[in-house]
């Protein structure tokens, strides 16, 4: 099945499922793909980045990739705006910070990990998940018919989020951390800076309808 790019616009492939991403060495987003979008000097946020609106993906309406039934929506969970690099703060003494905020986050199970999320049932044992949406954003509710391109919520940062963006991922069962990933087909993209089609990659920018 190909399904809908979950986002309109033109967006940057962050992590995707290409082999050196730490995508690949967890099995339910083997296949999965953080999105955003860059701005003037390729940054994904203004001069200061202070803010979660500083980001020029927050607040993005999220889509349904493909028509289907909600089976999991989950949302009140807050936002860290400490998970945020601080100005002036070197990768080293960030990683090491952020190392403790992420295994407290897994010992919280899939609320903690995926924060504001929704998983829908497209048939056939294929699932989407869409994770870090923004508190309050989540329109639809487990049971909920949908379709694709239908809007289910806004880009955040919630869970296990370093900055604002869209983690999406394809998998095999109505669970968001059992679950194995499933490659991803899109059926509406184009890839400006591509030979010609093929599967998305980490550092792609991808324009969708």
């Amino acid at each position: 099945m190909a399904y809908r790019f979950p986002l309109h616009g033109v967006w940057y492939v962050g992590n995707g499922p290409t082999f050196y991403t730490d995508h690949r060495w967890a099995l339910p987003e083997e296949f999965a793909f953080d999105l955003v979008k860059l701005g003037a000097g390729g940054l994904t946020h203004g001069a200061k980045a202070t803010r979660f609106v500083d980001y020029y993906d927050y607040g993005a309406e999220v889509l349904a990739a493909g028509d289907g039934r909600v089976v999991l929506a989950h949302d009140g969970e807050s936002e860290d705006l400490s998970a945020l690099q601080k100005p002036g703060e070197t990768d080293e003494a960030y990683f090491t910070r952020i190392k403790d905020n992420q295994a407290r986050r897994l010992a919280a199970g899939a609320n903690g990990l995926a924060g504001n999320y929704v998983m829908i049932d497209h048939g056939n044992g294929e699932y989407s998940l869409y994770a870090h949406l923004q508190p309050g954003s989540v329109k639809v509710r487990s049971g909920d018919a949908v379709h694709a391109g239908d809007g289910i919520g806004r880009v955040g940062s919630s869970g296990n989020s370093t900055e604002p963006h869209l983690h999406f991922q394809l998998c095999d069962r109505p669970d968001p951390l059992l679950c194995a990933g499933i490659p991803i087909s899109f059926a509406d993209l184009n890839l400006p800076f591509a030979d010609g089609p093929r599967p998305l990659q980490s550092g792609d920018v991808v324009e969708a309808k």
